[in-house]
């Protein structure tokens, strides 16, 4: 069966054109070999960017794209990932999996979770205690959706449970027909159409705006987009299309330009609009984006792969977790001074702790993850990308 895996992933596998554009699906593939994966760093601190600003007075900049563009990223790799592992090994280790996200994903997440409900108990502030269990758990995000958004320095948590509840489900299904990628490719579509279809029902119904921005059930079709793009690739399916999109590198500016447009229109017609027509069309736009930018071979878009990129990226997750706790912190010691004046320091501080997080606690963990990995025969070569 490994052969026969192995042997419709060559079979079905992209051409390897070099159109005079400046994209192509070989130059694409030619980076998903890659053990880091360009321009995938750039998105992300972009997007972990666009979220610190909109949290601190800049209501116009769009964060739910940012945390949009966070799940498909999650869920373009986690598929390419376990994908790799099927098409080398014949099957998916799921307990190999999850110690590797429990090592990725807890620590950071843990530490900050006891600085923030600690720093509360030692002011004596207010804890809702039911909204830090329930984060505690990564089920925060129903619990925000089901109590009206509480704002407090666990509130952003919310996405993470959306991210832990997908990683818990999805490779299932992935171990379950990933021997039948056509199968999966078609599961993976069905799901997505019934998500759009329930949320219509939901807005249709009048359910509660923030359960509907929060629940796994109402966004995990973002993440499965993401999944949509790393089978299609895979296995070379809607190559075609893919090549069409990627060809040149100025069709970037369609996505982009209908993503300003569609951010525009939720400005103006509300959640209704972002809850339907946005949340099926921007996916859309982003996953189109992101296959446009890793064909890329132009040397306009060289910055994305710049080191100061790369290595904001690295800490996203780190810079997502600590930005309120620490930019807090800065705005009121700046007094009423100006948003635009407090926002320079406030990402400085932001990096900062997301560094000292990175250093202090998420690479000795994943030191620590592949020395035990190094007692093991492991399951996938070193030129798997880093996840």
């Amino acid at each position: 069966m490994l052969s026969s895996v192995s042997g419709l992933a060559t079979q079905t596998a992209p051409p390897e054109t070099s159109p005079s554009g400046s994209g192509s699906l070989g130059t694409l593939q030619e980076n998903l070999r890659k053990k880091k994966i360009p321009k995938i760093d750039a998105l992300r601190a972009v997007s972990a960017l666009i979220v610190v600003i909109y949290h601190f007075g800049f209501d116009f900049v769009p964060a739910g794209t940012g945390v949009l563009v966070f799940f498909i990223i999650s869920g373009f790799l986690i598929t390419w990932l376990l994908l790799d592992e099927v098409d080398k090994t014949g099957t998916i280790s799921l307990g190999h999996f999850y110690f590797r996200r429990t090592f990725r994903i807890f620590p950071a997440f843990y530490v900050f979770w006891a600085v923030t409900v600690g720093g509360v108990l030692l002011k004596h502030g207010h804890l809702i205690w039911a909204q830090a269990i329930a984060t505690f758990f990564y089920v925060g995000n129903y619990y925000q959706g089901l109590n009206h958004y509480p704002e407090t320095g666990l509130s952003h948590c919310w996405s993470l449970g959306v991210e832990e509840q997908y990683y818990l489900l999805w490779p299932a299904l992935v171990l379950l027909l990933a021997r039948k990628p056509r199968s999966l490719l078609r599961a993976t579509c069905a799901a997505i159409l019934l998500v759009w279809g329930y949320r219509g029902i939901l807005v249709f119904l009048r359910a509660p705006e923030e359960y509907i921005y929060t629940a796994f059930d109402t966004r995990v079709d973002h993440l499965l987009v993401g999944c949509v793009v790393a089978i299609s690739l895979r296995y070379g399916y809607f190559s075609r299309l893919l090549q069409t999109i990627s060809s040149r590198t100025i069709y970037i500016l369609l996505p982009l330009g209908c993503l300003l447009l569609s951010t525009v229109a939720a400005s103006f017609l509300g959640t209704d609009y972002r809850d339907t027509v946005g949340f099926i069309l921007d996916p859309l736009l982003v996953a189109v984006l992101m296959v446009q930018l890793l064909a890329s071979r132009s040397r306009w878009l060289a910055w994305m792969d710049s080191p100061l990129l790369v290595y904001l990226g690295t800490i996203s997750y780190s810079t997502y977790l600590y930005h309120e706790l620490v930019g807090t912190f800065v705005v009121r010691a700046m007094g009423g001074l100006p948003k635009t004046l407090v926002l320079v320091p406030v990402l400085a501080v932001s990096y900062a702790a997301a560094s000292i997080s990175y250093y202090g606690v998420e690479k000795p963990f994943l030191r620590l993850r592949a020395r035990i990995e190094s007692w093991r025969r492991p399951v996938l070569p070193a030129t798997s990308p880093i996840v």
